[in-house]
């Protein structure tokens, strides 16, 4: 069976802390933390969970350093498959590590990926257009495990491995991202990307998810609603992929 390892990136995750791991003990075989910072008992009930395998701690917002040490510490582990994932992300309720094993037996996929929703509240999820071409993007990812893989040396907005070479697949598996429901925690996160790019303010308020139309979310991956949904998502993608061939193809023929 393939070793599959969790990265994460944290400070004062408190909020989410026990649903996060609830989510990833029944995946992961191991789990990689990287503490930058807590002082809301965030630490504490990561470093009781046995899944919990190696905790490094650093100080002051630098989103690219954090995540390259991260990865060197999870290279320790010998993994054959890893994901970077936030701790106010998790994957819908109905997906098993089953549905992870098949994927990873997949010998010529390199990549994975998957869609994350952003949440307005426990039990709706921002369904404006803009946010649902989001989420059709696939944003998420996880990777066969290659010495070629990095992250970008960027002190803010450094979210995917880079340097995986191979064939990508995207998914119809869902991530559920919390992070906007409690709206103390969106302060403080719009404070620490404030004083680094003072310039992106309406960025900031976009986390507030004002003025945006709440979808319900279903848990169920095979009812109506969720399969039409992602028909929808599918063919937003294709308004994606179609002007990338386009200037790929001027690319090569100019």
């Amino acid at each position: 069976m393939p070793k599959f390892v969790i990265m994460l990136r944290v400070k004062d995750g408190v909020f989410f802390a026990e649903e996060w791991l609830n989510c990833f003990e029944k995946l992961a075989d191991e789990i990689v933390v990287l503490d930058n910072g807590s002082t809301d008992g965030t630490l504490e009930i990561l470093k009781k969970h046995p899944k919990v395998v190696d905790i490094i701690q650093t100080e002051g917002y630098n989103e690219g350093r954090d995540k390259n040490l991260l990865y060197q510490h999870v290279r320790l582990r010998n993994p054959d498959w890893c994901l970077w994932i936030d701790i106010d992300e998790i994957f819908e309720p109905q997906l098993t590590r089953a549905h992870f094993d098949e994927l990873m037996k997949n010998r010529f996929v390199n990549k994975f990926a998957f869609r994350r929703f952003h949440f307005m509240d426990r039990t709706h999820f921002a369904g404006s257009w803009y946010r649902l071409n989001y989420s059709a993007g696939h944003d998420r990812l996880m990777w066969r495990e290659n010495k070629s893989g990095y992250f970008q040396d960027l002190i803010i907005d450094s979210p995917n491995v880079k340097g995986i070479k191979g064939l990508k697949s995207n998914t119809n598996f869902r991530i559920k991202h919390l992070g906007y429901i409690n709206k103390e925690l969106v302060d403080k996160k719009a404070e620490i990307y404030r004083a680094i790019i003072p310039e992106k303010e309406d960025i900031f308020q976009s986390m507030y998810l004002k003025g945006e139309r709440p979808i319900k979310w279903e848990d169920n991956r095979k009812c109506v609603k969720t399969i039409m949904l992602n028909q929808l998502l599918n063919a937003l993608q294709l308004t994606h992929i179609f002007p990338k061939v386009i200037r790929r193809a001027r690319s090569i023929f100019q």
